[in-house]
């Protein structure tokens, strides 16, 4: 009789957990994108040291607040996504490493202004486009019509970009210069290098949050760079600045260093999305290079997602919450807006915002 209980009572724990719905359904990571919740709406891994993200926009010295995670929901336009953001934080900060898609024949350098399309590398998009869950995210950016996808592992932030059919050039851009919380001397130095099996490592070190703080990375594409433009492009650089690297342009030069740091990498196009896996370490250009080996060894997006988003489930499932839709709604449409921009607020079966942890 006892043996027939505890069969029964096992019985009953499997057709529980085999019913439980899927955590990630509760999880919206557009909750606190808007008005002061300072979220960020980006792909992270439990506990990951990566969050990428899109940054709206980027602001000067005492401006940058409200953009403290790099994205306010009310924005219009997409600079670009970049690998470090602060989550419901009441300081701004990070912001590296920018990288945005382009298919422009001549690739803009600078932001451009909001409320002047196509005046710089900044896209308009829309929240119809907008997809946002634990470990992933994607939009389409209008003026280029590229479709952005992003997730990310511990150390390594995932990429893959969809340009459409009639884009006759692509283009990556990467802006060393960008920070959330900017102003003139943010970037103490910067190094980019163009190494011979394609990768492209480097470093930043800025002051801001934390004075003299290092990050290194490394980038790698799922399709041969057909060529490339490295710039320094400093507001006031030395009158003197060292020999002269191996390169007579931007255009055949491998390695730069400097304040002002951008790259253009240029791709023929194909049929297949570009991947990009940009992997980071607080220690040097080669350790970055090993999290990626050791994180994200080839250019299959849908494995990393898949991945990270066990992982969030594993995370996730450690909590239960049972209540009736009636309380669901108490609980949660009382934080709606009045303005019709905003997140979903009141979603009855949207919980959570996944905040990750800093990671090593």
């Amino acid at each position: 009789m006892k043996l027939c209980l505890a069969v029964a009572l096992s019985l009953l724990t499997l057709a529980a957990h085999a019913q439980r719905p899927d955590p990630l359904q509760y999880v919206d990571p557009l909750i606190g994108t808007g008005a002061e919740g300072h979220t960020f709406p980006g792909a992270s891994a439990p506990f990951g040291m990566v969050q990428l993200s899109p940054d709206t926009q980027i602001r000067p010295f005492k401006q940058s607040y409200k953009w403290a995670a790099g994205y306010r929901y009310e924005d219009t336009t997409i600079l670009g996504f970049s690998h470090t953001h602060f989550s419901g934080a009441g300081h701004s900060d990070l912001g590296d490493v920018l990288l945005t898609p382009s298919t422009e024949e001549k690739v803009p350098l600078d932001p451009g202004e909001i409320d002047k399309p196509r005046s710089g590398y900044r896209s308009r998009f829309s929240h119809q486009t907008e997809h946002a869950e634990p470990g992933y995210y994607a939009v389409t950016l209008d003026d280029s019509g590229v479709r952005a996808e992003l997730t990310a592992t511990t150390r390594v932030g995932v990429h893959r970009y969809t340009f459409p059919p009639e884009a006759k050039t692509w283009h990556m851009l990467l802006d060393l210069r960008s920070s959330i919380y900017n102003y003139p001397g943010k970037v103490l130095w910067s190094r980019l290098r163009l190494r011979k099996d394609g990768t492209i490592t480097g470093m930043r070190e800025t002051r801001g949050w934390a004075p003299g703080r290092q990050l290194y990375f490394a980038i790698r594409f799922s399709s041969v760079v057909s060529g490339h433009h490295l710039y320094n492009r400093e507001d006031e650089p030395p009158p003197y600045k060292g020999f002269k690297t191996p390169g007579t342009g931007a255009e055949d030069t491998e390695s730069i260093e400097g304040r002002g740091l951008e790259a253009v990498f240029d791709f023929s196009p194909q049929k297949t999305p570009l991947i990009v896996t940009v992997a980071l370490s607080p220690v040097s250009e080669d350790n970055a290079i090993a999290n990626m080996k050791a994180e994200v060894p080839g250019f299959d997006f849908d494995a990393v997602r898949a991945q990270t988003q066990a992982q969030w489930r594993t995370e996730l499932g450690r909590v239960e919450f049972h209540a009736s839709p009636e309380i669901e709604r108490s609980l949660f449409d009382n934080r709606s807006r009045s303005s019709s921009n905003t997140p979903r607020w009141n979603s009855p079966k949207r919980w959570f915002h996944t905040a990750p942890h800093c990671g090593v």
